[in-house]
């Protein structure tokens, strides 16, 4: 078993979001977050790194390293999360509302 930390999707006007596509976690923002990761599961699934890379950046993830890490250590796999909820982090670094990042619970799995 690997256990690894991170932050797949940081969000909003702290993260340099514009207003216009600053969502609140309940208003849209999960959702969109849900998608975001689990397009960078299918990506660093498929052994994509210059994508998932890619990826990271633009969703602001901090498993960048520590998932092609991950991904080139344990071969071919596919994952999924399993829970998805947010921590708000606008007070934390001192920065407006909508302020948060995706805690998502995510477990892989190597393929047959």
């Amino acid at each position: 078993m690997i256990v690894s930390t991170a932050d797949a999707f940081h969000h909003g006007l702290g993260y340099g979001d514009p207003a216009e596509q600053a969502f609140e976690p309940h208003a849209g923002g999960l959702d969109l977050a849900r998608r975001a990761i689990e397009q960078g599961i299918d990506i660093l699934g498929r052994g994509d790194y210059w994508g998932y890379n890619q990826h990271c950046v633009r969703v602001k993830s901090d498993a960048r390293d520590a998932g092609q890490v991950f991904r080139y250590l344990r071969g071919a796999m596919h994952g999924r999360i399993l829970d998805l909820t947010y921590s708000d982090a606008a007070d934390l670094y001192r920065q407006p509302k909508p302020t948060w990042v995706a805690a998502a619970l995510m477990e892989w799995q190597l393929d047959s």
